[in-house]
């Protein structure tokens, strides 16, 4: 105990957050699973697919809030120190980063502890137990007959498809908020733009049938405290530091010095 708490106290916050994820998608703890009821009709809608797939959704999720902050800080630099902005947006792109993993690790450890059935439980997963069941009758434990959706019918709560969604679509529409000043009306649409995505996201979730309204809900939720954090104490609510602060004012020197030469030599 003593050698794994001091092997513990050697390790960095990324290491932990990646060693919690990898147990919970290892199920090296096992899981819960709620039961379900016969014929319940929230449980037997036809599945569908995606409308955004998790591929989609990852990939957005990680690389826009990326470009999106290269060509902010590169004009907020004045295009003159595209280096201090670069790093400036790497840094808080680290941080967004690792707010995504706390999203991810968050929300798995929740669908692996509650177990709950998706919308299409009795399609895909076709439990053997629905054969024989009649009436109302509650089914406390239950096997899939379906191998590919084994360990996918019962992870519906909660979504973690808005989840993500809305921590990417809000932290982006933050941040333009908060560090674009140029051309406000493009900023606007950009900002609702975002928003409209996560949202569109959040409600297909609910007619592909993948999720009930309460999963998309508490996912919605889930969202909240993390982006605050990511945003708030990760990001430091994108106060420029010192070094951008000598950037914008050696411009400012540079131009007014500038400036008075051109006006020496016009007189």
């Amino acid at each position: 105990m003593d050698k794994l708490k001091n092997y513990w106290s050697k390790t960095n916050r990324w290491h932990r957050v990646i060693f919690l994820f990898l147990v919970v998608e290892l199920k090296v703890i096992p899981g819960g699973q709620l039961g379900f009821y016969c014929n319940d009709p929230a449980l037997s809608h036809p599945y569908t697919g995606d409308t955004i797939s998790w591929k989609w959704l990852l990939g957005v999720t990680v690389l826009l809030p990326l470009v999106v902050m290269l060509i902010v800080e590169r004009q907020q630099h004045n295009n003159e120190n595209t280096e201090a902005g670069r790093r400036l947006a790497l840094r808080w792109y680290k941080e967004y980063l690792y707010g995504v993993l706390i999203n991810l690790t968050v929300v798995q450890t929740m669908k692996l502890v509650v177990g709950s059935p998706r919308p299409h439980f009795f399609d895909t997963c076709q439990p053997q137990e629905a054969l024989t069941c009649v009436g109302q009758e509650y089914v406390s434990s239950y096997t899939c007959t379906k191998a590919y959706w084994l360990t996918q019918s019962d992870k519906s709560f909660p979504s973690g498809h808005t989840s993500l969604a809305l921590h990417a679509g809000l932290f982006v529409a933050y941040y333009l908020g908060r560090r674009c000043v140029l051309r406000p009306k493009a900023v606007h649409v950009a900002r609702s733009a975002c928003v409209a995505a996560a949202v569109y996201c959040a409600v297909s979730r609910l007619w592909d049938n993948r999720h009930h309204w309460w999963d998309v809900l508490a996912g919605a939720f889930l969202s909240g405290p993390i982006l605050h954090y990511t945003i708030k104490s990760l990001c430091g609510d994108f106060e420029c530091p010192s070094p951008c602060k000598e950037d914008k004012e050696d411009a400012v020197t540079e131009k007014i010095n500038g400036t008075k030469t051109n006006g020496t030599k016009t007189g």
